[in-house]
């Protein structure tokens, strides 16, 4: 593998704003962080690891409904206030059948990424 390094800074037109850096030390190691910002002030950064361990990520969040977890080597972090009890819901009603999702392009405007080799 090729060492390798990036990141980016994308603000969207409503507020918001999202970042990742990335880089990878060549012998398989990746290490990157990203972050997700909207105009509600809430917020979420993700930290993660990936090598020969398998992969790790700490995400720190306030977003709405967040708790504190840690599901398959991901630890969850929320500030968030408490949630809402969760809806309980009865098993023997039937279910509304599948429909398949309707893909609705993005226009993704502002957003540029740069991949830049690193040379150490």
């Amino acid at each position: 593998p090729i060492p390798y390094s990036f990141n980016y800074l994308s603000e969207s037109e409503d507020g918001g704003r999202s970042t990742h850096q990335e880089s990878s030390d060549g012998s398989g190691k990746v290490t990157g962080t990203y972050t997700i910002n909207n105009i509600e002030g809430h917020s979420r950064v993700v930290e993660y690891v990936a090598d020969e361990n398998g992969f790790r990520a700490i995400v720190k969040s306030n977003e709405p409904g967040t708790t504190n977890q840690n599901p398959a080597d991901v630890t969850v972090e929320s500030s968030a206030p408490e949630a809402a009890a969760s809806p309980v819901f009865n098993a023997a009603l039937p279910a509304a059948p599948a429909r398949a999702p309707v893909a609705t392009p993005v226009r993704r405007t502002g957003v540029r990424y740069i991949l830049v080799p690193a040379t150490d």
